[in-house]
């Protein structure tokens, strides 16, 4: 799966020295040189995600420390740079998924006040956060936190992680949000109570990897879904069903293996994992670290069932495990992080990467960096070709697999940064597609004119206004409009929305009298209004009083197709 990351300074650039072409592909140390003020270089924190559109277009989501903050950095194919400050979230839970060139989703952390690592999600497109996602802890249908994220196009995304169930007990499941390019829905996979690992999109839907079952340390959900009898720990996602993979690990045992990490290229789709650090097997039985087996690859080729590779060639130990994967384009093989138990929350330690071969199940295994200290265990994987990979250790420095070769700069404005602002989605909110042309008012709800049934004749003293203090009209997330205003004598009135000249939606006309009224419509996204008028007749004067009204109506274009609007809890 591609995978992102993260960066705080414009001004940073890659820190080692340029290597000349076409030299021997192989790993080496490039670690982003340090904000300003630093005398040295750092470590970024603990990476969320890090995932590559092409060559020169990665990112890379960071935790942060005392030094860098938290956000997500981007890579032109020269150097990393801070794309977005905003966003971000911790290394176990802040997730990226690219739905198209310019435009990917994260698994973040919600606006203030509200809170929870891995409970909100952003969209970013053409370089601005569109929409900014997430629920308050008392919603009727609240998200649970996220692990994983995949999109096959813009308009076909899914979220997922803990196994929980809704407020109402009557869906129970793996949680899930998916997105139809309009709407975000939460979907329980009533088939599997157990945490999602990992999405990967497929030619024909989604491949989905599973945990053994709840983690330590998991968010308290209430009442947790059973487990089924038998852990199947890979599912396939055809539009919104879903459906167990036949695959069983050779070693199972009870529960005892999980897979932690998907990846696929040229029709070539890989899972890895190893023994289970969750479910009964640890839980229940008190098991000090994680269910003893090696380390285990899963391959399927050609549409073929998943099979299990015999690995050779290298000597693992019983609690090491493969916790990322990266399928290299146009070859057979894949590189892993390879990740010793015990290992995995130390920054010190050398970081293990094993390249993986399909057609023999042969393993090699290096150490990273070659000589030195360590810089912490294995991250994340990612690769774009056979000769250009990257790989970011838990402490958050940065390995190249490269032969030299540069690719060309990316220059798209987009991936430019830095981005420091959000929609705050704790608010309603009305959040453009696009950045506005230059018209902050651009996605506001059209302007208001009010509109008398008939004309009459001018008078040297016409009356007072009949409408007065219109309020700005708001919108909720059902796309209902609410517009409130005074009326300073008996008529009939009705507030109708028009698009270029035809009605689109109406209230009733309503008998009213002095005072203060809200009137609703409801709105439709495929008619969205370009102005808003006031049908007026008067009821307790003679209309021969009455000045000829002024048309004051002014025309906009806004579309529903670029607004989000959601509301807080």
């Amino acid at each position: 799966m591609r995978r992102v990351a993260t960066f705080a300074s414009l001004a940073w650039i890659c820190a080692v020295a340029p290597v000349s072409a076409q030299t021997p592909a192989g790993w080496r140390l490039e670690q982003p040189a340090p904000p300003a003020g630093a005398p040295f270089n750092v470590a970024l924190g603990a990476p969320g995600a890090l995932t590559f559109w092409s060559t020169n277009r990665g990112l890379l989501g960071v935790e942060g420390n005392s030094v860098i903050p938290r956000g997500i950095l981007a890579y032109d194919g020269e150097s990393w740079h801070t794309l977005s400050t905003v966003c971000g979230g911790p290394g176990d839970t802040m997730r990226i998924a690219w739905a198209a060139a310019n435009e990917f989703w994260t698994v973040s952390e919600p606006s203030q006040p509200r809170q929870g690592s891995g409970t909100a999600l952003c969209r970013f497109k053409d370089g601005v956060v569109v929409g900014s996602y997430s629920t308050a802890d008392t919603a009727a249908d609240p998200y649970r936190q996220m692990h994983a994220a995949a999109c096959r196009t813009p308009d076909d995304c899914w979220f997922a992680g803990i196994g929980s169930r809704d407020p109402t007990g009557t869906r129970v499941g793996a949680f899930h949000l998916h997105w139809d390019g309009a709407t975000l829905r939460t979907v329980y996979n009533a088939g599997s109570g157990r945490a999602v690992t990992d999405i990967e999109p497929t030619e024909t839907g989604f491949l989905e990897s599973s945990a053994a079952g709840p983690r330590r340390g998991s968010p308290a959900t209430p009442d947790p879904p059973p487990l089924e009898s038998r852990a199947f720990l890979l599912q396939r996602v055809t539009g919104t069903g879903f459906a167990d993979d036949p695959f069983v690990p050779a070693l199972e045992a009870d529960g005892g293996t999980e897979l932690l990490a998907l990846d696929g290229a040229d029709g070539r789709y890989w899972a890895v994992g190893g023994g289970a650090a969750s479910g009964p097997a640890v839980i229940d039985r008190g098991v000090d670290g994680v269910v003893p087996r090696p380390p285990v690859a899963v391959v399927s080729e050609g549409g073929a069932a998943f099979r299990e590779l015999p690995l050779t060639g290298a000597t693992f130990g019983s609690a090491d495990r493969f916790e990322d994967v990266a399928a290299v384009p146009t070859t057979a093989t894949a590189w892993a992080a390879l990740v010793p138990y015990a290992d995995r929350g130390r920054t010190n330690a050398k970081a293990l990467v094993a390249r993986l071969d399909a057609a023999t199940g042969a393993a090699t295994v290096e150490s990273l960096p070659a000589s030195g200290s360590g810089r912490g265990s294995a991250a994340r994987i990612a690769f774009t070709s056979p000769t250009d990979g990257w790989m970011v250790t838990n402490a958050g420095w940065l390995f190249h697999y490269t032969d030299g070769t540069r690719p060309a700069k990316d220059a798209d404005p987009a991936f430019a940064g830095p981005i420091t602002s959000r929609p705050n989605e704790s608010a309603e909110q009305f959040v453009p597609d696009a950045p506005p042309a230059d018209d902050s008012q651009r996605f506001a709800p059209p302007p208001v004119a009010i509109e008398p049934e008939a004309a009459a004749p001018a008078t040297p003293d016409p009356l007072p206004a009949l409408i007065r203090r219109v309020s700005k009209p708001k919108l909720s997330k059902k796309l209902v409009l609410s517009m409130s205003f005074n009326v300073t004598r008996k008529a009939r009135v009705q507030l109708v929305a028009q698009r270029k000249g035809k009605t689109v939606a109406k209230s009733k006309n309503r008998t009213v009298k002095k005072g203060r009224y809200t009137f609703k419509l409801q709105l439709s996204r495929k008619r969205w209004p370009t102005a808003l008028r006031f049908r007026t007749k008067e009821l307790t004067i003679d209309e021969s009083q009455l000045a000829p009204p002024a048309d004051d109506t002014v025309t906009t274009t806004p579309s529903p197709d670029d607004t989000t609007t959601t509301t807080g809890g």
